[in-house]
């Protein structure tokens, strides 16, 4: 099984520096899951700290087209920058309801891209934000809407969606919001465990 994971620093996960080329995140824990069971699994992380939408999209262009068809299942975590770049102030020149617009569109132009390819199985994960700091709280109605937009699209491409909000808030309320997050956006390892899973199971790949 071939599998490729597109994203920003929660993907990344500095796997630039690890000879594996996985990462310490989510991406490693799936791959330590499926190692023992699939000799043959291949794994290609090419999540960067900092990527918006349209960069992911940029990256996923910039493959070879024999490389994009030998992909067996597709996943994409993007969105975050894209947030924090329209509730920065001064970082954007389009209002948050223009942003969120185009973000859209960018978004739909990579789904239909990659399903050009064929790919068996596409699947998108929910971006997600803490309430502290305090800050976020601010974003989260963009973040709402962004992601009633991402879970559209899946429904109307007949893709994977993989809600990832709620599971991390409740988990950040049942065991502490500092066992799950390092700061409001990036995960902690018990964070990256609860990507891992809810992948494992969309993917209906779930190990004991």
């Amino acid at each position: 099984m071939n599998l490729l994971f597109l994203g920003g620093s929660i993907t990344d996960c500095h796997h630039s520096f690890d000879p594996e080329n996985l990462g310490n995140g989510y991406v490693r824990m799936i791959s330590n899951a499926l190692s023992p069971s699939d000799p043959e699994l291949q794994i290609s992380n090419k999540g960067i700290d900092g990527f918006t939408a349209a960069r992911v999209n940029g990256m996923w262009k910039s493959l070879p087209d024999q490389e994009k068809e030998r992909y067996d299942i597709v996943t994409v975590l993007v969105g975050i920058n894209d947030l924090g770049m329209w509730m920065e102030k001064g970082t954007s020149r389009n209002t948050a309801d223009q942003s969120l617009e185009a973000f859209l569109a960018t978004y739909q132009e990579l789904i239909c891209d990659i399903l050009d390819f064929c790919i068996p199985k596409l699947i998108l994960m929910e971006p997600f934000l803490f309430d502290r700091p305090a800050q976020y709280q601010l974003w989260m109605p963009y973040l709402t809407r962004m992601n009633q937009g991402i879970c559209a699209l899946a429904f109307q491409y007949g893709v994977s969606w993989v809600p990832l909000q709620q599971r991390l808030s409740r988990e950040a309320g049942r065991l502490g919001t500092d066992r799950v997050t390092v700061d409001g956006i990036h995960l902690t390892e018990e964070g990256h465990k609860i990507l891992a899973r809810a992948w494992l199971e969309e993917a209906g790949l779930s190990v004991e």
